[in-house]
């Protein structure tokens, strides 16, 4: 499959348990699609910053969009990338979707900002953290996609930044009327994800905040 331009995505919870090793049936993995996309020619992110850009890239080569080694270090990029949307996954060996919504409800409420350094997920496998709190806070991460609750969302992805901290990773600036931030993907650097209540918290975040960028919910309902 070759495409011209992709989506990137963030993860709200659940992240590692699409690893198949890190898997645990009937749990859940939470994400969404979101723009400015990328292409060959314009790619506005940095790189090796936990966003799925390994993934996205592939894709826009024309390679296999879950091979093998996509699966090792996790899987939920290029499904995600692929079915774009704000989707619910089940944990497991390979992408199942649980889910998928209209992600409208989140336009113009989510920003990024790069913490500073790169980081390569690979290389994060070993470290100890505990899936059991991963798996709870994507249980209300569900619950909170399933009832557009922006304040549920919020709580999900504290829940999940709490257990990155637990890890090890640096504790994030604090961001007034911010109600949910975490790492993206794997963390310990990359991009950190900041979700608002309304846009004007969130465009004046970006208007302040250096290495900063207003991201959308990217959604279509038919691939191609």
């Amino acid at each position: 499959m070759k495409i011209k331009s992709a989506p990137l995505r963030v993860d709200f919870a659940g992240g590692w348990l699409d690893v198949p090793r890190f898997a645990i049936h009937g749990k859940f993995i939470v994400n969404c699609a979101v723009s400015p996309c990328v292409s060959k020619k314009e790619w506005p992110y940095k790189q090796n910053s936990g966003m799925g850009g390994s993934a996205a890239w592939e894709l826009l080569k024309g390679n296999d969009p879950i091979s093998e080694e996509l699966k090792r270090t996790g899987w939920q990029d290029p499904a995600i990338i692929l079915e774009t949307g704000l989707c619910i996954w089940r944990s497991g060996q390979s992408p199942v979707l649980h889910a998928k919504y209209n992600p409208d409800w989140l336009n113009g409420l989510m920003a990024i900002r790069y913490t500073g350094k790169t980081h390569i997920t690979a290389e994060l496998l070993q470290k100890p953290r505990d899936y059991r709190k991963i798996a709870m806070a994507a249980d209300l991460a569900v619950k909170a996609v399933e009832l557009k609750d922006t304040d549920l969302l919020g709580s999900a992805i504290i829940r999940s930044y709490l257990v990155q901290k637990s890890e090890g990773m640096d504790e994030l600036p604090s961001v007034p009327d911010c109600i949910g931030m975490k790492y993206v993907g794997s963390g310990h650097g990359g991009y950190a994800l900041y979700l608002f209540p309304d846009i004007t918290y969130r465009d004046d975040f970006v208007k302040k905040t250096p290495e900063s960028l207003p991201i959308e919910p990217f959604f279509q309902c038919c691939k191609t």
